[in-house]
């Protein structure tokens, strides 16, 4: 009698366990997910299609364009894999933890424009202008122009 009795209590250790186990999981993936929502705006995301990325940190808002470290500490900067001219993100704002107003210049200071740049429920980030001058890159000595609304990854 005594050996069932302790072989019952080691099945509910083990189902014990197995509750545990689950809870910690569960605890660690809804503490990484809520890193990733918390700091949605910072980091490096990057549009194929166009090869153009966003480079941003609206948090601390320290981010210095490479070769071109005269402009100082900015929000962020949109840059392309065809050009070394840079949309310098000037101000941003983030209104919801998935939502940032943004105002962005050329490198030129000649152009400028507002958009909205929203973290998708799918892990994408959608840029969507708003107002002002085109977003737009030289490439082989044309202007690309580029959409209104763009959709981004996230990149390491």
């Amino acid at each position: 009698m005594i050996y069932v009795i302790n072989f019952a209590l080691v099945n509910e250790l083990s189902d014990m366990k197995k509750v545990i186990m689950v809870a910690v999981f569960m605890t660690t993936f809804l503490s990484v997910m809520a890193q990733q929502t918390d700091k949605a705006f910072q980091g490096r995301i990057y549009n194929k299609e166009y090869g153009i990325c966003i480079c941003m940190n609206f948090y601390d808002k320290d981010v210095m364009v490479p070769g071109q470290e005269i402009f100082g500490a900015l929000d962020g900067y949109i840059g392309s894999d065809n050009s070394s001219q840079v949309w310098a993100i000037v101000e941003s704002k983030v209104v919801k933890k998935n939502m940032a107003e943004i105002d962005v210049v050329n490198n030129y200071g000649s152009e400028d424009f507002t958009a909205v740049l929203t973290f998708e429920k799918d892990s994408t980030y959608r840029l969507k202008h708003k107002e002002g001058s085109v977003l737009k890159f030289p490439v082989n000595r044309k202007w690309q122009k580029i959409p209104g609304v763009v959709d981004f990854v996230k990149t390491k």
